[in-house]
């Protein structure tokens, strides 16, 4: 059940990132604005770097074991 919540996740935020960063990217490369491109290559590196950490800490926090209630 997890994983099916992590693909599910995944796929949404995938397409969150091209449907905004991607197509901005497109957009400055069609245009040939070689400065605007350059600057939107590095914000979809960063959305897709944090991204990765926000994945990667909520697999963390999903392996953790429950404390039980005092």
């Amino acid at each position: 059940m997890i994983s099916l919540d992590i693909e599910s996740w995944a796929l949404t935020r995938a397409h969150h990132i091209v449907l905004n960063e991607g197509l901005n990217l497109a957009k400055a490369a069609q245009d040939l604005d070689r400065k605007r491109s350059r600057t939107l290559v590095y914000e979809l590196q960063k959305v897709i770097a944090a991204a990765i950490l926000e994945a990667h800490a909520a697999s963390i926090n999903a392996m953790r074991p429950t404390q039980p209630e005092s």
